[in-house]
């Protein structure tokens, strides 16, 4: 872990900038910035959330993943998330290699951008990958959609659904909906008018209904 790249340098490097490029829209030196990414001084809360700004980057938080590892005595051991997670743009629709695959498939190459591939790897990894693999390579949105289609054993399905349903949103208690930053809300305030209102929903189709009474 001591190699790892720090925030400053990989949100630097995502902007195509250099050093003194950063140092300047900092407004801090050149020198500071090595420094920083080299780990030999330490910088403050304030002057990371300002070298981040100044290379058009937001400093969050996100949770951590927890795996728990589990031993089938049919289709051996697998893991198991505690939630999902997201892999960004474009790493999500990279081409990717995994050579221990080569032994179950006979080859270890995947293009994530092509569905067919994706959907195979996916498979492949929810059933022998490792965490590495998995949070690197699975996005947790493009899991959801590929779902339905991967060949998986069934106690691994079994597994990852709760997780897969959570992330959804379905069951018995339901999410309410979302005003997506805000703006329904905002533009109510500026007409007079009372926040929620009431929602009306699409209705479902049959197939829908069935779905859901299924789970």
């Amino acid at each position: 872990m001591a190699d790892a790249k720090t925030v400053i340098e990989v949100a630097r490097k995502a902007a195509g900038m250099s050093q003194r490029q950063l140092a300047y829209w900092a407004r801090t030196q050149q020198s500071s910035v090595s420094e920083y990414e080299s780990r030999r001084k330490s910088p403050t809360l304030a002057v990371v959330e300002r070298l981040l700004d100044g290379a058009d980057h937001d400093l969050i938080a996100k949770p951590r993943v927890f795996f728990e590892y589990v031993e089938d005595p049919v289709v051996g051991g697998y893991l198991v998330p505690d939630r999902l997670w997201q892999v960004p743009i474009p790493d999500c629709y990279s081409r990717v290699v995994v050579f221990y695959l080569r032994g179950i498939t006979g080859y270890d190459v995947w293009d994530l951008a092509v569905l067919e591939e994706r959907i195979e790897f996916y498979g492949l990894a929810v059933h022998h990958g490792n965490d590495e693999i998995l949070l690197n390579a699975v996005d947790g949105a493009l899991l959801i959609e590929a779902w339905p289609s991967l060949d998986l054993p069934e106690v691994i399905r079994a597994a990852w659904q709760p997780l897969i349903d959570a992330a959804k949103g379905v069951g018995p208690k339901r999410r309410r909906p979302r005003d997506p930053g805000g703006v329904s809300a905002r533009l109510a305030a500026e007409m007079g008018m009372r926040w929620p209102v009431p929602t009306k929903s699409r209705p479902r189709s049959q197939a829908q209904r069935d779905a859901l009474r299924r789970r």
